[in-house]
């Protein structure tokens, strides 16, 4: 908010749309930006993710994290999901190609 007796203050007293709309970036350096977040936050087809297993099980032979991860698989903990009951898929191991707000790729590749 400008300062009271500013002259941006008094322009916002007097049109405050026109004020407004001169604070939000324009529509073409907006579509870029958007059109650049969503290009970068695809997954491709063969990428691997942090997690991911290829072995199967064999991510571990120590049994303490093994029963941490088999007791936190538990979909009737407290709080498991949140108030909205839907869970929170951006930490999966794996992902289907394109953008699915799931899976973290082990390398970044910009």
């Amino acid at each position: 908010m400008p300062e009271k007796g500013s002259p941006e203050y008094d322009e916002l007293a007097k049109n405050y749309e026109k004020a407004y709309l001169r604070t939000i970036t324009p529509k073409n350096d907006t579509l870029t930006d958007l059109t650049i977040i969503e290009v970068l936050s695809r997954h491709a087809s063969d990428e691997q993710y942090l997690g991911e297993r290829i072995e199967g099980d064999l991510w571990t032979s120590d049994s303490q994290p093994k029963e941490a991860y088999k007791r936190n698989n538990d979909e009737t903990l407290r709080n498991r999901t949140g108030p909205v009951n839907m869970p929170y898929t951006l930490l999966y191991p794996s992902s289907e190609e394109g953008l699915t707000f799931r899976g973290i790729p082990n390398s970044i590749s910009i």
